[in-house]
């Protein structure tokens, strides 16, 4: 009971603290909150009124060839599809007759059965021995009439003559008068003499002959063969299979020959030298190009000439399709960048897609310049005295992210402005950011102290 008397008499002095120290806390809130409203207020000052700040690159005269690129389809410069011109069962098939397979000029593919073939041969060969024994009878028979004539001719003249008995009638023509004379005829006729038997026995021979050459010819053509070294792209035939005539059974395209083609905006076209020039003899029309494919993590390039311009405009897209031709597109291939282990050098196959360079006209001198200096109107902003300057220029060409330009009014090391200026004047005074430094800018933006600017002087 004592124990509980005691605790009863301490709750009051407990309760007096706390309160104690919540009015000490919030005495020290009140305190903080009247020392904020009170602190001194920093005065802003306005900035001075400066020039723009605007970014620029100095460009330098060149006169080094330019190049313009492009990428197209890579296709056969020559591709054929190959069938007999007679019918048969396939016999026999090359076990190089498949897709990506090498074949050399005259190299048999494929042959059909020519039994049926060579019989026709033998038939054709009889006949032309029957007619040739034709011909000699008939040629026997019209010399033996001569040698009649002759006789006949002989006796007229060296005696009498009686009536014509026999084959004499042939030469004779009746006189005139009362009473028939029988003169000799001056010339006997053709068919006296058995000429146009000879002349139709002549001609058989020469029909038997040539039965028995397109006999000769079907025999031949039983077998397929390859026109021209080439690549198998398509095969459709087996051992076995009846084929006919016109039926294609095989793809080849030229080994020797691959070309690209290119389509080009006309501004880019016009700058290939000879780019519609007539190709003759077999020589390119324009100058070299550069072929460059991406394969098994390597760049590739093979060497080219431009064959030149196909004869129509695309009327979707406007562009003109530049044909480059590649002498050696199965060997012909070197590294030009190396992502690890270049391997093997590839063939240039048909399908792939390509990047081509072409050398271009060059003017004797010309200005590189960012895509982003060139203004409306084909200008560029120089900044000359710390102000800015409109000057012209005439485009060349356009390659990513470059323009190239000729200007009368451009300066060796002229300083052009890159990039947006609002409200932009000529005359217009400018600061620029050349020589900064990315640590100085970084100050600036950090609240440090900003370093000097050029203010535009040289």
């Amino acid at each position: 009971m004592a124990e509980e008397a005691g605790t009863r008499e301490d709750a009051p002095d407990k309760r007096k603290w706390r309160l104690i120290a919540l009015a000490v806390l919030l005495v020290g809130l009140a305190g903080a909150a009247a020392l904020w409203f009170l602190r001194p207020q920093q005065q802003e000052e306005e900035p001075p009124d400066r020039p723009p700040l605007v970014s620029v690159t100095r460009i330098e005269r060149e006169s080094e060839p330019l190049r313009v690129s492009g990428r197209g389809d890579v296709r056969p410069a020559s591709e054929v599809g190959l069938s007999l011109q007679v019918s048969g069962e396939v016999v026999w098939v090359n076990p190089r007759l498949r897709e990506g397979e090498r074949v050399r000029r005259g190299e048999t593919l494929l042959r059909v059965d020519p039994g049926d073939y060579t019989v026709r041969v033998e038939e054709a060969r009889a006949e032309v021995e029957r007619a040739r024994v034709e011909l000699a009878e008939a040629e026997e028979s019209g010399a033996t009439r001569e040698e009649e004539f002759e006789r006949l001719r002989d006796r007229i003249e060296g005696e009498s003559a009686g009536p014509p008995d026999g084959i004499e009638s042939d030469f004779l023509r009746p006189g005139e008068g009362e009473q028939a004379t029988a003169e000799l005829a001056e010339e006997p006729s053709p068919l006296a003499l058995g000429q146009p038997q000879v002349d139709a026995a002549r001609a058989a021979l020469a029909g038997a002959r040539a039965r028995l050459e397109s006999a000769r010819r079907d025999v031949a053509r039983t077998r397929l063969t390859a026109p021209f070294d080439a690549v198998v792209r398509s095969k459709s035939v087996e051992r076995g299979q009846f084929v006919r005539p016109g039926e294609v059974l095989a793809g080849l395209y030229d080994a020797g020959s691959i070309e690209v083609a290119v389509p080009l905006i006309q501004r880019k076209a016009a700058l290939i030298p000879r780019v519609f020039a007539p190709v003759t003899s077999g020589t390119a029309a324009g100058g070299p190009a550069t072929v460059r494919v991406d394969f098994g993590g390597t760049r590739w390039a093979w060497e080219a000439m431009v064959e030149g311009a196909e004869g129509a405009i695309d009327p979707a897209t406007r562009t003109l399709d530049v044909v480059v031709r590649v002498a050696r597109p199965l060997t012909g291939a070197r590294a030009v960048r190396d992502g690890g282990e270049a391997g093997d050098p590839p063939p240039l196959l048909p399908g792939f897609f390509a990047d081509v360079e072409f050398l271009a006209r060059t003017p004797p001198a010309y200005f590189e310049i960012p895509r982003d200096a060139l203004r409306a109107e084909d200008r560029v902003w120089a900044v000359r005295d710390g102000a800015l300057a409109f000057v012209p220029v005439t485009v060349v060409a356009r390659e990513g992210a470059s323009v190239f330009v000729t200007g009368e009014e451009l300066a060796d090391g002229e300083r052009i402005v890159t990039g947006e200026v609002p409200s932009a004047t000529e005359g217009m005074e400018v600061r620029t950011d050349e020589g900064r430094s990315a640590p100085a800018l970084d100050a600036r933006e950090s609240g440090g102290v900003e370093p000097a600017i050029d203010e535009g002087g040289a």
